[in-house]
């Protein structure tokens, strides 16, 4: 197998390491990953909280750690790094990795950056580049959604004749996860339609119409903290696949004759889906180290697409 890909973690926070533990059966962060993985070492840190090393260091054992990126020299090798910094640290480390000679795989969290300044400013570079690089919208990346999304376009379940998603905490950093599985199912985002939208927490809630290669449907983007939303109801022409729990559950309802109104249909529970989501960060590495350079390219524009029109959208409800 020869010997393990170096894997660098810039933000060693909650995503990094801290929301889970060599223990846990979940494998969220992004340290669990590559302590999981059998082609991967974790080889260093940046993180300039000492509160954060001190505990994540405790949980994944001692590792170089640098505070930022600018700190490490380029004489340093690096084959895998992870972007897990703050929202706002993202173009900076961003712009950091692309300029480096290593670090042939990127995975970054969501938002890929937090201003459509930030955006374009970085387009070029990334559309130039010949590392592999995806963003974690994690639910692309997970085998179970990646064999629906292949019944979908087989057209097992017919034409789409719209959908309904929900979901909290803004539209870039929430509403671009339901972005991400709508266009995984329907084709690539070709518009987004601001529908009483509002600025909540230096992001966009509201309702906002969703138009796609193959359907077209709507999404709520709730500005309250008090639930942790994340769901998604497709309907198609023989029935309706309903994504539950966060992503967790996925149901999938049969259209059949009503048994009480004679020309009408009703749905019947036909199959439930258990994703095993809670194994996202494993199953994003895996992803990015397995498939070509061209499919990991195109779902990576597919996912820039999605952050271009979510910017646009920021600038149809404000206006500069």
């Amino acid at each position: 197998m020869g010997e393990p890909l170096k894997a660098l973690i810039i933000g060693a926070g909650s995503i990094g390491g801290l929301i889970d533990s060599q223990s846990s059966a979940s494998i969220a962060s992004h340290a669990h990953a590559y302590s999981k993985h059998p082609r991967t070492q974790l080889s260093a840190i940046c993180e300039p909280s000492e509160l954060n090393v001190f505990a994540f260091m405790e949980r994944w054992g001692e590792v170089c750690r640098y505070t930022n990126v600018d700190e490490i020299s380029h004489d340093e090798h690096f084959d895998i790094a992870s972007i897990s910094s703050s929202t706002a640290a993202h173009f900076h480390d961003l712009t950091a990795l692309l300029q480096r000679p290593d670090c042939s795989y990127i995975l970054c969290e969501k938002p890929l950056v937090a201003t459509k300044e930030e955006f374009h400013s970085l387009s070029s570079q990334l559309q130039r580049t010949n590392k592999k690089i995806l963003i974690h919208l994690m639910r692309r990346y997970n085998p179970s959604f990646i064999a629906l999304s292949s019944r979908i376009h087989d057209q097992e379940f017919g034409k789409s004749l719209g959908f309904q998603g929900v979901c909290t905490k803004g539209l870039l950093h929430n509403g671009s996860h339901l972005m991400g599985v709508l266009s995984h199912f329907l084709g690539n985002l070709t518009a987004i339609k601001p529908c009483r939208a509002s600025h909540c927490h230096s992001d966009l809630c509201g309702e906002f119409g969703i138009s796609l290669e193959r359907g077209d449907g709507t999404i709520s983007v709730l500005g309250t903290s008090a639930y942790s939303l994340f769901e998604l109801t497709l309907w198609f022409e023989t029935g309706v696949i309903k994504i539950l729990e966060g992503g967790d559950k996925i149901e999938i309802y049969s259209k059949i004759p009503s048994p009480t109104y004679e020309g009408y249909f009703t749905l019947t529970l036909r199959e439930t889906i258990m994703t095993n989501l809670s194994h996202y960060a494993l199953d994003s590495l895996e992803f990015l180290l397995r498939e070509s350079p061209e499919t990991c390219s195109q779902i990576f524009k597919e996912h820039l697409q999605i952050h271009e029109y979510i910017f646009q959208t920021f600038a149809k409800v404000y206006p500069s």
